[in-house]
């Protein structure tokens, strides 16, 4: 008689899976996601995927989660190389503008990663569902620097209360229209000058009567 079939070993199927969910959602959007053929596409069937993710809103929430983190990765990143440049130097204003720019470059970067970060699916992580993202938040990284406006005296303790919704409003927003293809937002030029002057208003907003140079009338820094 024929020996039993060995159960199929994965290194570390979870995240081959996660990786792969990544990738078709990047090229056909969540709508068009199939768990079964992701399974196939890492070269396991749909009831291993199953050991590791209940369903398919589960691995898309995982999706999401990395998501989440690679956009603190971005922010992080960002900060510190700001505090090697002219625009702001290495403070809290400075640190804002970065932590901005990272957020709407993944955002045209990551299309369909970004829209299913923002869908039920990826909303369950901020939520504290079932994917957690591992590391700092980009919420407590964009919170740290909204206090260090407070220390730097650049913004009141009164507006730093629910700070970071007008903030995050502020940027998804211009992330979102720019996705959309809203008209002023379409070329290279009108894209960037447009995000140094909605930064610059999130600033004056922020840190009004605070002495804060708006970039919009400096020369525009390269994207």
């Amino acid at each position: 008689m024929p020996r039993p079939r060995p159960p199929y070993h994965h290194g570390d199927l979870r995240n081959a899976l996660v990786s792969a969910a990544a990738q078709r959602v990047e090229e056909g959007g969540q709508e068009q996601f199939s768990l079964r053929e992701t399974a196939r596409s890492v070269g396991v069937t749909a009831n291993a995927a199953y050991r590791h993710f209940a369903d398919k809103s589960a691995l898309l929430a995982a999706v999401a989660a990395s998501g989440f983190e690679e956009l603190s990765r971005r922010m992080v990143a960002a900060m510190a190389r700001r505090g090697q440049t002219a625009d702001d130097g290495n403070t809290a204003t400075g640190r804002l503008r970065a932590v901005g720019r990272a957020y709407v470059e993944l955002a045209l970067e990551r299309q369909e990663l970004f829209r299913l970060m923002f869908s039920p699916s990826g909303l369950s992580c901020l939520d504290g569902g079932a994917s957690q993202i591992l590391g700092p938040t980009p919420a407590e990284l964009l919170g740290e620097v909204l206090d260090d406006l407070v220390a730097e005296g650049r913004m009141s303790r009164e507006r730093r209360v629910g700070a970071e919704l007008r903030a995050w409003a502020a940027v998804h927003g211009f992330a979102s229209l720019v996705i959309d293809g809203r008209s002023g937002l379409q070329t290279k030029t009108h894209r960037a000058d447009a995000l140094v002057a909605m930064l610059d208003f999130i600033i004056s907003g922020l840190c009004e009567g605070s002495s804060v140079t708006p970039r919009s009338s400096a020369r525009r820094p390269r994207s």
